[in-house]
């Protein structure tokens, strides 16, 4: 009988663990840009482009990581010059607004950054 509680209570710990990691996987979003995604108020037809055109850049970061400083700047030229064309297709001019006002503050923060290391 003690061996079933045992495993009984085992298995109600595990259940509790996977779930708290699911609730963690779900919160990973930066608070801004979800609020950015809020004020963009996409289209369903602008969703799946911008989420593409997120994954390109994700996978591009990785690829930047791997990159010397120099490198980083001859790489990243080109793609933000694309990457800004394409948003420019995809957003309206009133998300395009949006989107600039979240970029500069976002380059302020790292600006602020640079500043205090």
């Amino acid at each position: 009988m003690n061996k079933i509680w045992i495993l009984l209570l085992a298995a109600v710990l595990s259940f509790s663990a996977q779930s708290a990691d699911k609730k963690d996987k779900k919160s990973k979003i930066n608070p801004a840009f979800k609020q950015l995604l809020t004020e963009l108020k996409l289209t369903d037809e602008q969703k799946p482009k911008f989420q593409a055109l997120q994954k390109e850049q994700g996978k591009f970061m990785a690829e930047q990581k791997k990159r010397s400083a120099e490198e980083k700047k001859t790489a990243g030229k080109p793609f933000y010059k694309a990457r800004t064309a394409k948003l420019k297709e995809l957003f309206n001019e009133d998300q395009l607004k949006v989107w600039r006002k979240h970029q500069a503050k976002q380059k302020a923060a790292r600006e602020k950054k640079a500043q205090e290391k």
